[in-house]
């Protein structure tokens, strides 16, 4: 498939977050797989130019980030940097793995789309692993303020995730 211009952007928007997630799972720097994606994505654009046919374009991507994140991890050759998985990944396996890089980018973008003060109380406590005490005083807010924030934000997460996953169920 030949993509246009339009069509191309629409693959990058979608495609952009969850691969670059999969790719973390090979690399641990952001930087590196953010690369890694961003050369993938240019690939696809040149062999698109070149009137290259791509059957399925996120096929084509997540092999391409696969591919690529073993490369730049066995270049990096720190064993550290590279994430626990196994050498022969089995088609389930990776299929599985895709999927979880879009839960993931669906997660992180409901989270993005709590209030900023909201997100920022959340991710202090889930991603930082702050107690309520400390938030409360690195905010300058009340610990029922930051449990309030905490509940409100698990509260809106609940309903985003209800929301996809209603809607995935309805078209099968």
């Amino acid at each position: 498939m030949i993509l246009s211009a339009v069509e191309f952007e629409r693959v990058f928007k979608d495609l952009y977050r969850p691969l670059c997630l999969y790719a973390l799972r090979f690399v641990s720097s952001t930087d590196d797989a953010e690369d890694i994606v961003q050369q993938a994505f240019a690939d696809v654009w040149e062999k698109n130019i070149r009137n290259e046919v791509i059957t399925d374009a996120k096929a084509y991507l997540f092999r391409a980030v696969h591919n690529r994140s073993i490369s730049t991890a066995a270049q990096i050759s720190v064993v550290e940097q590279v994430r626990e998985l196994p050498a022969d990944l089995e088609d389930g396996a990776e299929e599985e793995q895709m999927y979880q890089a879009e839960r993931d980018a669906r997660l992180w973008n409901a989270i993005d789309a709590l209030p900023p003060e909201r997100k920022k109380v959340f991710l202090l406590s889930k991603r930082d692993g702050l107690k309520y005490q400390e938030i409360a005083d690195k905010l300058n807010i009340s610990v029922k303020t930051v449990e309030n924030q905490i509940g409100k934000a698990l509260k809106s997460l609940r309903e985003s995730a209800l929301r996809i996953y209603s809607i995935l169920f309805c078209l099968t």
